[in-house]
């Protein structure tokens, strides 16, 4: 139920300007450790500093909640944590809005656009978005059913992360493609521009290899047409308009 601060996490680790005023520097297990990490937020106008210990909630020997990668990466379960705290409980996390969690992130600006009825130049937007960093994501419509992968393996009522956007050359003109990742890590676009599609033949060696990297880690291409059919808003947020 937390895709939706997953995702703007996800967005956070791309621009480490961001990053490093949510999580502040000097802190570890070595130097001076006394079991308490703190983590900055934005919250009505200020930055608010969340102390918290470093227990975290285990389960079977599972994480409960947001889980890294690697088993000597903490900050994601530490500042997930945190931001419970702020919130209330984990339980206040279950369901929310990725918007939120972007401005709470960076003190920044943030726009949303609707796809059903997009602006005429959101490829221009997108692309512009992603030059001057800002944060992005996108989520799918989830009226009827939450979390439900379809056949494409895009997943319904769920939040992603916008990782970049691009206008590369393709056969005999150019085309706009859009990166998005999976906060889940896993789970990916089965159509058009996915990691294995035809479409990529298409495209010359050197921006193939500098675009496409075919494993299943829940980042995946698509183009903006698809984007547009298959999300139903993106965000996008920024410290200055």
């Amino acid at each position: 139920g937390s895709c939706w601060l997953l995702a703007a996490l996800g967005s956070l680790t791309l621009q480490k300007q961001f990053l490093e005023n949510v999580l502040p520097k000097d802190q570890g297990f070595q130097d001076d450790y006394a079991g308490i990490f703190h983590f900055r937020f934005w919250q009505y106008g200020d930055w608010v500093d969340v102390v918290i210990d470093d227990q975290l909630p285990f389960l079977n020997g599972r994480y409960l909640s947001v889980h890294p990668r690697t088993s000597n990466e903490f900050w994601p379960s530490l500042l997930e944590k945190a931001y419970a705290k702020l919130r209330g409980s984990y339980q206040n996390l279950h369901g929310g809005y990725l918007s939120d969690a972007l401005v709470d992130l960076t003190g920044g600006v943030q726009v949303q656009f609707s796809l059903k009825d997009p602006p005429p130049d959101l490829e221009e937007i997108l692309k512009a978005a992603d030059k001057s960093q800002c944060l992005m994501g996108c989520s799918t419509s989830g009226q009827l059913r939450r979390n439900v992968e379809l056949r494409n393996g895009i997943v319904q009522g769920h939040a992603y992360t916008v990782t970049g956007a691009v206008k590369i050359r393709y056969k005999n003109g150019w085309k706009h493609i859009i990166r998005i990742w999976n906060p889940w890590g896993h789970g990916e676009w089965k159509g058009p521009w996915s990691d294995d599609s035809p479409q990529w033949d298409h495209v010359e060696p050197k921006f193939r290899e500098a675009l496409l990297r075919n494993k299943d880690d829940g980042e995946f291409w698509m183009s903006c047409e698809n984007f547009q059919e298959q999300f139903s808003w993106l965000y996008i947020c920024n410290s200055t308009p």
